[in-house]
Protein backbone atom coordinates (compact mmCIF):
# COMPACT_ATOMS: atom_id res chain seq x y z
CA UNK A 1 0.00 0.00 0.00
CA UNK A 2 2.67 2.19 0.75
CA UNK A 3 4.64 1.58 -2.16
CA UNK A 4 1.45 2.59 -4.52
CA UNK A 5 1.14 5.48 -2.39
CA UNK A 6 4.79 6.60 -3.25
CA UNK A 7 4.30 6.03 -6.61
CA UNK A 8 1.08 8.36 -6.92
CA UNK A 9 2.97 10.66 -4.81
CA UNK A 10 5.87 10.92 -7.31
CA UNK A 11 3.54 11.69 -10.29
CA UNK A 12 1.32 13.53 -9.06
CA UNK A 13 4.31 15.64 -7.91
CA UNK A 14 5.80 15.84 -11.47
CA UNK A 15 2.43 16.99 -12.57
CA UNK A 16 2.50 20.08 -9.55
CA UNK A 17 5.79 20.99 -11.15
CA UNK A 18 4.53 21.44 -14.55
CA UNK A 19 1.63 23.38 -13.05
CA UNK A 20 3.64 25.70 -11.47
CA UNK A 21 5.87 26.08 -14.40
CA UNK A 22 2.71 27.19 -16.17
CA UNK A 23 1.28 29.22 -13.60
CA UNK A 24 5.11 31.26 -13.67
CA UNK A 25 4.59 31.40 -17.55
CA UNK A 26 1.41 33.11 -17.07
CA UNK A 27 2.51 35.78 -14.58
CA UNK A 28 5.59 36.70 -16.86
CA UNK A 29 3.69 37.15 -20.21
CA UNK A 30 0.90 39.23 -17.31
CA UNK A 31 4.03 41.40 -16.19
CA UNK A 32 5.17 41.52 -19.84
CA UNK A 33 1.40 42.59 -21.44
CA UNK A 34 1.15 45.36 -17.97
CA UNK A 35 4.15 46.95 -18.95
CA UNK A 36 3.02 47.57 -22.73
CA UNK A 37 -0.48 48.89 -21.19
CA UNK A 38 -1.26 52.36 -19.80
CA UNK A 39 -1.70 52.43 -15.92
CA UNK A 40 -2.41 56.40 -15.21
CA UNK A 41 -6.20 57.10 -15.40
CA UNK A 42 -6.50 60.66 -16.98
CA UNK A 43 -9.32 62.73 -15.35
CA UNK A 44 -11.20 62.76 -18.31
CA UNK A 45 -11.94 59.42 -17.93
CA UNK A 46 -11.29 58.51 -14.51
CA UNK A 47 -15.26 57.77 -14.02
CA UNK A 48 -15.18 54.92 -16.59
CA UNK A 49 -12.48 53.31 -13.72
CA UNK A 50 -13.80 49.85 -12.93
CA UNK A 51 -16.18 50.08 -15.37
CA UNK A 52 -17.20 46.99 -17.87
CA UNK A 53 -16.02 48.02 -21.42
CA UNK A 54 -18.89 46.50 -23.07
CA UNK A 55 -21.23 49.29 -21.67
CA UNK A 56 -18.40 51.96 -22.04
CA UNK A 57 -17.06 51.85 -24.86
CA UNK A 58 -20.51 52.07 -27.07
CA UNK A 59 -21.20 55.49 -25.69
CA UNK A 60 -17.75 56.80 -27.30
CA UNK A 61 -17.21 59.01 -29.56
CA UNK A 62 -13.87 59.30 -29.86
CA UNK A 63 -11.77 56.81 -30.92
CA UNK A 64 -8.55 57.54 -29.45
CA UNK A 65 -9.88 57.93 -25.91
CA UNK A 66 -12.31 54.79 -26.44
CA UNK A 67 -8.89 52.43 -27.55
CA UNK A 68 -7.27 54.60 -24.48
CA UNK A 69 -10.31 53.34 -21.77
CA UNK A 70 -10.24 49.75 -23.41
CA UNK A 71 -6.27 49.73 -22.54
CA UNK A 72 -6.87 50.99 -18.75
CA UNK A 73 -9.40 48.22 -18.07
CA UNK A 74 -7.44 45.83 -19.32
CA UNK A 75 -4.70 47.01 -17.85
CA UNK A 76 -6.51 47.33 -14.59
CA UNK A 77 -8.36 43.46 -15.24
CA UNK A 78 -4.60 42.14 -15.76
CA UNK A 79 -3.45 43.48 -12.62
CA UNK A 80 -6.32 41.30 -10.82
CA UNK A 81 -5.44 38.15 -13.39
CA UNK A 82 -1.92 38.48 -11.90
CA UNK A 83 -2.67 38.24 -8.33
CA UNK A 84 -4.93 35.57 -8.70
CA UNK A 85 -2.32 33.87 -10.91
CA UNK A 86 0.14 34.15 -8.06
CA UNK A 87 -2.05 33.13 -5.28
CA UNK A 88 -2.53 30.08 -7.28
CA UNK A 89 1.08 29.20 -7.89
CA UNK A 90 1.53 29.76 -4.22
CA UNK A 91 -1.22 27.21 -3.62
CA UNK A 92 0.60 24.78 -5.99
CA UNK A 93 3.45 25.39 -4.42
CA UNK A 94 2.33 24.85 -0.81
CA UNK A 95 0.66 21.48 -2.30
CA UNK A 96 3.92 20.27 -3.79
CA UNK A 97 6.09 20.95 -0.63
CA UNK A 98 3.57 18.67 1.34
CA UNK A 99 3.46 16.05 -1.26
CA UNK A 100 7.66 16.38 -1.26
CA UNK A 101 7.25 15.52 2.46
CA UNK A 102 5.09 12.52 2.20
CA UNK A 103 7.10 11.60 -0.42
CA UNK A 104 10.41 11.95 1.63
CA UNK A 105 8.45 10.51 4.72
CA UNK A 106 7.57 7.37 3.00
CA UNK A 107 10.54 7.11 0.94
CA UNK A 108 12.89 6.16 4.81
Amino acid sequence: MAESKLDALKEALVHREAEIFSYQVNIDNYVAMIATLPSEWPEELIEHKGSDIRTVIPSMEDEEKMILTADLIFHDSLIITLMTERLEQRKAMLIRDVMAEQIASLST
